[in-house]
């Protein structure tokens, strides 16, 4: 990926910020590691189809959620990396009709273990195996005064082999443009930020980060449903 590309691509998406640590580990020396942890605030979005066709979408309110990797080097330009993130949202009207009401909050649980190859100083590129699933709790009031039940809801886990790119380039001594894209079989993972050197070993990292899955069901439900989650 050209320097220009990464810094086009930052600068047009890059409309709400996280705070965490380090861009994109690049040095993939043996031993060498570095672990992330960001505090992100992400939306979910969820849509699908009913038995009859009618379409239908929820929008979840935003909530901060830690996210955490960990990148090792292990020489000959090579690195293994794990990531995991619980993007879980606040309460939302769900699903209403005449005779009851589902409150709920839904959760996108994904984990990535990747191995990454140096290409040259801005660019690496990696596969690896993702999993990812859904969770929804909702509490459940009824138009005929009966009384209000919470219900649990889960999708199979799913596991796919995905393929991405990282590439970075300096801004200055001490500052770093990044982006990253991942992709597999109906789920997309992206990735746009800026670091910032603050203290040896350490930085100050500003990125957004968007998610979508697509073909997600709980295990009660014959009908399929998109998700997607992106911001802070």
């Amino acid at each position: 990926m050209k320097k220009t590309a990464i810094l086009t691509m930052a600068a047009a998406t890059m409309l709400t910020t996280s705070v965490g640590f380090a861009s994109p580990l690049n040095d993939y020396s043996a031993g060498k590691t570095q672990v992330d942890l960001t505090w992100r605030s992400s939306d979910i979005k969820a849509n699908g189809a009913d038995e009859d066709g009618s379409s239908w979408e929820t929008q979840f309110g935003k909530k901060s959620n830690l996210e955490f990797g960990i990148t090792s080097g292990l020489g000959n330009n090579f690195a293994i990396q794990y990531n995991g993130y619980n993007a879980k949202s606040k309460d939302a009207v769900s699903w209403s009709d005449d005779d009851e009401t589902g409150i709920s909050h839904l959760k996108l649980k994904t984990q990535e273990f990747n191995v990454l190859y140096k290409l040259n100083k801005n660019v690496s590129v990696y596969t690896g195996l993702v999993t990812y699933k859904a969770e929804e709790n909702a509490n459940v009031s009824y138009t005929d005064g009966s009384p209000s039940t919470t219900e649990s809801y889960s999708s199979k886990s799913k596991k796919k082999i995905q393929f991405g790119v990282i590439g970075s380039t300096k801004l200055s001594e001490k500052t770093t443009a990044y982006a990253q894209v991942g992709v597999a079989s109906n789920f997309t993972n992206w990735k746009v930020g800026v670091s910032q050197e603050i203290a040896p070993n350490v930085e100050f990292n500003v990125d957004y980060r968007g998610i979508k899955v697509k073909e997600l069901a709980f295990d009660d439900d014959d009908g399929n449903f998109d998700a997607s989650t992106k911001g802070l």
